[in-house]
């Protein structure tokens, strides 16, 4: 029908518009920064956005041209089958676009071929932008085996889950850590996991039916114990694997979602005292994400200003919406509170150089006390470790040579003096390596 083909080019029409808006934003930034006489790179990209803009205008221009023909024949046509008339030398064509939707639109006759021209030149002059200026990520991920697996046996339970309000909070958390898997799917591999997990601790069980396992020599020996009295002392493995390794991935991401937030932190300091400098020149604010971007100093809070400007840039956002959405599901709340003072400053008019400036003071005071706290925690993990490390397993070590002086070969907890030395020296080995593992979680990135 007419009615259709009015809503196809109207809406065609509004994402023209949506694009047009976007690269005449950035050809704006060129124009303030030539007003400023700020030396602007990136001469490249001002003439493919020209050419984009141009080539966008045109194809406004065609489709607004066949209104009146469209219109026209809704009125006339009213009884008759919705099929283009030749008398109002209109035309359709149908084309996909980048994301594979199919386009239909209806334009003038005379028209089509510069339609369609300036169609294919927009489409060249967009995609050398995206590649060459595109904030998102080069690779496409590939589909996770694993997952597939999960969905196939899990995905409608999961589903009936989701529909009936569990999980709730997963979807935010999965969000926060920039996660590739969608709800549903991470909650069917949290139960393909467990299915594994339990058929793991069925073969542990049934070995452990049977066999006996020491640190001493022999290591593994057959069990005369009564398989009854085995089982009721084992069963509580096919319930602790399987539970305990559904909740560890359960956890995962909210663990891992507080553990980025703790690194945007540390590095937001230097990102506030790097944007405050940018905007002292006064350029706009999402010109400032952008220039924070091609700095490669700051590995934990490009991805949340990755995710800002491809809002932007693609999605058509303007910035205040964009600063909002990303402080939503941002994992730092220092972060979260930043953006949002951004918003409000940006949507009032405020001077983002004196907030930024401002912001910048505060977060260098925690950064510093966080610093000094660091410094005290080290101070009491030195002494733990001395303690612990060092002092007790010197005496320990002291006292088996002793022992073994005086002949008393019988040991300790029906282990051999040697066996014992040998559990005390891997028992300081695995001190050491935690140790080193919790200073290297601690220590702050910078």
């Amino acid at each position: 029908m007419f009615i259709d083909e009015l809503k196809g080019n109207l809406n065609q029409m509004r994402d023209i518009s949506r694009e047009l808006n976007i690269f005449y934003n950035h050809l704006r930034y060129f124009d303030h920064l030539k007003e400023q006489k700020i030396p602007a790179e990136g001469s490249l990209e001002k003439n493919l956005l020209q050419e984009a803009a141009i080539s966008l205008n045109n194809q406004l221009r065609i489709l607004n041209n066949s209104i009146p023909g469209i219109i026209g024949g809704i009125i006339i046509d009213k009884k008759i089958s919705g099929k283009i008339s030749e008398s109002k030398n209109l035309t359709k064509i149908q084309y996909n676009t980048a994301d594979e939707s199919r386009i239909s639109l209806v334009i003038s006759e005379k028209d089509k071929n510069e339609f369609l021209e300036n169609l294919n030149r927009s489409r060249l002059s967009i995609n050398k932008l995206k590649k060459e200026y595109s904030a998102e990520p080069a690779g496409i991920r590939k589909s996770n085996l694993y997952a597939k697996f999960a969905n196939f046996f899990f995905r409608n339970i999961s589903n009936k889950l989701l529909s009936k309000g569990y999980f709730k909070n997963l979807n935010l958390d999965l969000r926060k850590i920039n996660s590739r898997f969608v709800t549903v799917t991470y909650v069917s591999i949290i139960f393909f996991t467990s299915l594994l997990l339990f058929i793991s601790s069925i073969f542990l069980f049934a070995l452990l039916m049977f066999f006996n396992f020491s640190f001493a020599y022999p290591f593994i020996s057959q069990s005369e114990e009564i398989i009854l009295l085995r089982a009721i002392k084992f069963f509580w493995i096919l319930i602790a694997f399987p539970l305990i390794g559904g909740f560890l991935v359960f956890i995962y991401p909210s663990s891992e979602a507080r553990n980025l937030g703790f690194r945007i932190n540390q590095e937001l300091p230097f990102v506030t005292i790097h944007m405050s400098a940018i905007a002292s020149s006064g350029v706009e604010p999402d010109k400032i994400f952008e220039i924070i971007l091609k700095s490669e100093e700051y590995k934990y809070t490009r991805i949340e200003f990755k995710k800002l400007t491809n809002l932007v840039n693609f999605h058509g956002e303007d910035i205040v919406s964009a600063m909002l959405k990303i402080s939503y599901s941002s994992p730092s709340d220092k972060l979260r509170e930043l953006l949002n003072g951004l918003a409000i400053t940006t949507k009032t008019g405020g001077d983002l150089h004196m907030f930024l400036d401002k912001h910048a003071e505060n977060m260098l005071f925690d950064y510093k006390l966080e610093r000094e706290k660091y410094i005290r925690i080290s101070e009491t993990f030195m002494d733990i470790y001395i303690s612990i490390a060092i002092a007790a397993p010197m005496i320990l070590l002291m006292l088996f040579i002793i022992i073994g002086s005086t002949g008393l070969t019988g040991g300790i907890f029906n282990l051999s003096l040697n066996v014992l030395s040998i559990l005390l020296i891997l028992i300081i080995v695995f001190l050491n390596l935690f140790f080193l593992l919790l200073l290297g979680l601690k220590q702050p990135s910078f």
